[in-house]
């Protein structure tokens, strides 16, 4: 940075008390579910020893807050620390006149983490819920101060780092990916939002914010992957799915490969054109695909077999069949014989040995490196040949 030029990220160490914080919620001036936020996921115990540490006067680690100008108010939105100001929050609900969080149910739409409000703490050595507090424990939490880092961002911060601020500020809670910058920085994006539409709803209740998964042929062939299955937490489940789709539809609207984190990078420095929806036409071609692969998956014996599981290679059969001009049951048919044969390294029949050297590179642009744009030109050209010949 040259010298005299303003910092661009702004870090401020200071501390909120909990009567501000309660403060920030009852005036709505603080947000706990920013589009770069994810769900609930701390459990009863980790909640439990959160306020037991406040009331016996430990400290806590520090919450991350990004500040923005808000008419002639700042808001806060939280970057990292949620769940221990969720935690807190459900200590206190509302079963208190001289302190209370008015709309507590407002920060939370799923109803397993409501179960947890009102919880007990032991304390003193007795379990005690916040209502059966004494004024004098009260006045003392009133008091207690969470470390803040308060963080604020110059008109004329760059992309790096921006990106280093959402995706490094990390430190208890589920790392933030750059997919939930791009949610965060490019909230109006056209083709962002109308491949959402394709995938979920979008559910809000009060400040809090659900994903509900359509049931559809793009999310039935999506949900099979791998490392959406081991996701729990459901809008981080939608999230992935999101980011995959958003790299295929870019394909289709492109016809060109590109590395995924080069897609996301492209929405952040506007190499990538955001205004565009998602065309009929293109819809079409994508339930078509997805419709196909579900046809295949069904009758398919072997339901590990990667081709299914893996994003690798179900990028490529869409990218595949959404290039190729025969119809959907042909297609059903050579990507079944397909599976057989992807699963065989040998004992193909003499008169197939183009296809088993296009097996072969498919495999090696399979291995490594696999979201170059270059393997993922090789893998569609080798599967285009293959479905050809067979």
């Amino acid at each position: 940075m040259a010298q005299g030029e303003p910092n661009q990220v702004q870090y401020r160490n200071t501390e909120i008390k909990i009567d501000q914080f309660v403060n920030y919620c009852n005036q709505g001036t603080i947000n706990l579910s920013p589009a770069f936020q994810r769900g609930h996921v701390w459990n009863a115990i980790g909640r439990k020893n959160l306020l037991k540490n406040i009331l016996s006067k430990k400290p806590i680690p520090a919450i991350f807050l990004y500040k923005e100008a808000s008419g002639s108010k700042y808001s806060y939105n939280i970057l990292d620390g949620k769940q221990r100001l969720e935690s807190i929050i459900l200590y206190i609900g509302n079963s208190r006149t001289d302190l209370r969080v008015e709309r507590w149910k407002e920060f939370f739409f799923n109803s397993e983490a409501r179960k947890h409000v009102d919880f007990a703490v032991e304390f003193n050595n007795a379990k005690r819920r916040f209502s059966e507090l004494d004024d004098a424990d009260v006045r003392e939490f009133r008091e207690y101060s969470i470390p803040t880092i308060e963080i604020s961002l110059d008109e004329s911060a760059n992309l790096d780092e921006i990106i280093s601020l959402f995706v490094d500020i990390n430190q208890q809670g589920v790392a933030v990916s750059r997919f939930t910058i791009v949610k965060a920085m490019c909230a109006s994006s056209t083709v962002l939002q109308t491949t959402f539409a394709l995938i979920a709803q979008r559910q809000g209740r009060g400040k809090d914010v659900f994903y509900k998964l359509l049931r559809n042929e793009i999310t039935s062939c999506f949900k099979n992957l791998r490392d959406v299955k081991r996701i729990k937490e459901n809008n981080h489940k939608v999230d992935r799915i999101w980011e995959r789709l958003i790299d295929v539809v870019l394909f289709l609207k492109t016809k060109t490969h590109r590395k995924p984190n080069e897609v996301l990078k492209g929405f952040l420095n506007q190499r990538i054109s955001s205004d565009t929806p998602v065309t009929e036409k293109e819809k079409r071609i994508l339930n078509d695909a997805c419709r196909v692969l579900n046809e295949v998956y069904t009758i398919y014996s072997n339901k590990e077999n990667p081709l299914f599981l893996d994003y690798t290679h179900l990028y490529t059969a869409i990218t595949t069949i959404a290039s190729s001009q025969l119809d959907r049951e042909v297609l059903a048919k050579k990507l079944l014989r397909w599976c057989e044969m992807f699963e065989k390294k040998r004992g193909l029949p003499s008169w197939k040995k183009s296809i088993q050297e296009s097996l072969k590179k498919y495999r090696e642009a399979s291995l490594r490196q696999t979201a170059d744009p270059t393997q993922r030109e090789i893998r569609q050209h080798e599967l285009g040949s293959i479905l050809e010949k067979l």
